[in-house]
């Protein structure tokens, strides 16, 4: 077990350096060990050496499925599926899904060393043909033109929470300037990221927004937060027309440690930034907003890692746009690992995707998780793109768990057959 707790944690901990910022490097450590913890039974799927081209696969699928479920509703960060965007096997991200990327990946890795070690050449024509899988398409009934504002923010930090008039102000000059720049040809939409406008404009900003939204003359989607009726804080997506609210997204998969803390007095010993962080309070189902033939899926920072909420949106949905505030980790990688995350869903569900951030990196991303165009990181700008809607959905999203289901299936047959020769 020692191998596979050393391959884990030369995994994470470089991948996950981000979660230091500004926070210090214990949460860090300890976010690492944790993650790593989950790879320990992969020594076992490594004594199977008949079948590991299929037991290793069906572990590693197995070891992400519940790291991505547990504890605190799981970390879905730095699954192998999501390689499989830049890969040569792409094509096999929209009929299998992300779970499906991994379990590939991981063939590809025991097809490779099987290739080095034993010279089994028989595995070549093999990861050649999975290449030539043919591109899935779904139909598409229009397009609507976006454009993302990427406001940026004063300081980079946890404290961007006292900088709330300056970040909107960022925004909403930037909006301004975009709207002037297109008016011979202005946009359906504006899209805001997460924290975008957090003056609180479902009460004291609603005149600043309605006033904005009347000059750029188009409705703008901005990420707030707000309080339930309970006067408790709510992560929110808003879309906004000159007479006010027209939809409300409640966030549903807030992240631990951020928007609220587990444990809270062990996490309050760990750091003590902990005594700062107010439990946001969840949401329980989707709210789309409707934009012309758009039927638009937000997707609020973390919520672009949960499978079962993507899943859910893509049923409906047409179209989806990832709002995040990477403000938070700094010049981290954490932001273009987001990013690549984003473009894993873009191509699992056949959907174009607005991704915008407070810093960056924001893109527009089309159905095959390719860039269209993207923003340099730390900057104030806007882009614009005509992103095409599509209807039904992939085989991923109709049957996303199958593969997944299969994968423990068979690791938990491994294991039982352990089990009884002892």
């Amino acid at each position: 077990m020692a191998h596979s707790l050393l391959f884990a944690l030369g995994l994470f901990a470089p991948m996950l350096h981000w979660s230091s910022s500004f926070v210090g490097s214990l949460p860090w450590i300890l976010l690492t060990i944790l993650c790593a913890l989950f790879y320990l039974p992969l020594s076992i799927a490594l004594t199977n050496s008949r079948y590991l081209w299929l037991v290793f696969p069906s572990f590693y699928v197995g070891i992400e499925f519940f790291r991505n479920r547990f504890p605190f509703g799981g970390f879905a960060w730095g699954r192998a599926g999501y390689l499989g965007v830049d890969s040569p096997y792409s094509e096999l991200i929209p009929y299998l899904g992300i779970a499906g990327g991994s379990f590939f990946m991981a063939l590809f890795s025991v097809a490779l060393y099987r290739i080095l070690t034993s010279l089994r050449l028989y595995w070549i024509p093999v990861l050649v043909i999975f290449a030539f899988i043919p591109n899935y398409q779904l139909p598409s009934n229009g397009v609507i033109t976006m454009t993302s504002i990427q406001g940026n923010v004063p300081r980079l930090g946890y404290e961007i929470s006292t900088q709330v008039r300056k970040v909107f102000e960022n925004h909403a000059n930037e909006n301004l300037r975009a709207s002037k720049a297109s008016q011979d040809a202005p946009p359906d939409l504006y899209i805001w990221p997460e924290d975008g406008a957090d003056i609180d404009p479902l009460k004291r900003g609603r005149g600043e927004i309605t006033r904005l939204v009347s000059q750029v003359n188009a409705p703008i989607i901005f990420g707030s937060v707000g309080r339930d009726n309970l006067d408790r804080p709510v992560n929110l997506s808003i879309l906004w027309r000159a007479g006010g609210a027209a939809s409300i997204y409640q966030k549903q998969h807030l992240a631990p440690f951020g928007e609220y803390i587990p444990l809270r007095k062990l996490a309050a010993a760990v750091s003590p930034l902990a005594d700062q962080v107010q439990d946001f309070h969840p949401g329980t189902s989707w709210k789309y907003h409707f934009v012309d033939k758009a039927i638009i899926a937000p997707l609020i920072c973390f919520e672009v890692a949960d499978d079962h909420l993507i899943r859910q949106a893509a049923v409906e949905s047409n179209i989806f746009i990832a709002q995040t505030n990477n403000a938070t980790y700094g010049r981290s990688a954490q932001s273009a690992q987001q990013l690549q995350i984003t473009r894993s869903r873009a191509l699992e569900h056949h959907r174009n995707i607005a991704s915008i951030s407070t810093v960056g990196i924001s893109a527009m991303v089309d159905e095959r998780g390719q860039i269209i165009s993207q923003l340099e990181p730390y900057t104030s700008g806007s882009l614009t793109a005509q992103l095409r809607l599509y209807e039904g959905q992939t085989p991923a999203g109709g049957r996303g768990l199958g593969l997944e289901y299969g994968s423990l299936a068979i690791a938990g047959l491994v294991l039982i057959r352990r089990a009884f020769r002892r």
